[in-house]
């Protein structure tokens, strides 16, 4: 448990200086980012054991790297056709393997390429809506959104650990996850709730600059994000379970993976997009 709790405090202080230097150059951040997707794109090749194919590991690792950079207006112009050529390369390679490289993993591979690069790049958009003004909001409101996204995956995470560990009695999903418990489950929602909740009302009284945020909505992603962030790990294990690993990595010790550490952050950052950008004109997280 020592060490677990190591890496995290080593990882989350990364993870706040990455913030404060990036808010004078914001391509630090989305370095940041680019790094972790296409680590995490590498450890799907990995965990699937088509590590070995290059040309299809280096297409997917460069086009995962190069997501969270199309918000520059000098690289948006070529999204889309970075986007064409993948899948076009894609597809070539589909047909030209097809007695190699089974539909089915190869359907794996590219879907969870693209949901990963897509997931992680969220974490800029939501940085960006500050830096860009949306809804009024601040630079810094941009940071807050971005520390909502991840917090609220981590929290519920770390809640579940500590009541399954001590509380957990009841199994959840023993043929996917033998170690989730009902209890567990249950105290990352409390814990997620309250813990955001707590996050939002310190942000309101210290750097908000007399901004008010909508705390009922707060525990509403929090709520959500328990949920969502679980489902996201119950299916992380289902596809380490399926390719008999026990981590998608090692990169942070007591942790696995980038993967291990991100899985339920691919359904949360998207959630909380999604709510704030439709809340913003009639439920807004920001008030000013």
């Amino acid at each position: 448990m020592k060490q677990r709790i190591l890496s995290a405090l080593v990882a989350v202080l990364l993870f706040v200086t990455v913030l404060f230097v990036s808010d004078k150059y914001i391509i630090i951040f989305n370095c940041m980012v680019s790094i972790l997707t296409a680590v995490s794109v590498g450890e799907i090749f990995l965990a699937t054991k088509f590590f070995n194919y290059k040309p299809l590991l280096i297409a997917s690792i460069v086009f995962a790297a190069f997501v969270p950079f199309t918000n520059f207006e000098v690289i948006a112009p070529y999204f889309g056709l970075v986007i064409f050529g993948y899948i076009v390369f894609m597809l070539a390679t589909m047909l030209r393997k097809r007695h190699e490289i089974p539909l089915r993993e190869f359907s794996l591979l590219f879907m969870l390429t693209a949901l990963i690069s897509f997931a992680f790049n969220i974490l800029v958009v939501l940085r960006d809506m500050g830096f860009d003004g949306v809804g009024g909001m601040w630079k810094r409101d941009g940071v807050f959104l971005l520390l909502v996204a991840c917090c609220c995956s981590w929290l519920a995470d770390t809640g579940a650990y500590f009541f399954g560990r001590f509380l957990g009695k009841h199994k959840l999903c023993p043929e996917i996850s033998p170690k989730k418990t009902v209890e567990g489950f249950i105290g990352g929602i409390v814990c997620n709730v309250a813990g955001m909740i707590a996050i939002a009302y310190g942000y309101q009284e210290l750097f908000s600059a007399n901004a008010k945020v909508n705390l009922p909505l707060i525990g509403v992603i929090a709520l959500f994000g328990a949920l969502l962030g679980t489902l996201g790990d119950l299916s992380a294990s289902y596809i380490k379970r399926s390719c008999n690993i026990k981590d998608f990595g090692n990169i942070m010790p007591g942790h696995g993976g980038v993967m291990d550490r991100f899985d339920s952050i691919l359904l949360v950052a998207p959630m909380v997009y999604l709510i704030v950008s439709a809340c913003m004109d009639v439920w807004p997280i920001i008030v000013r």
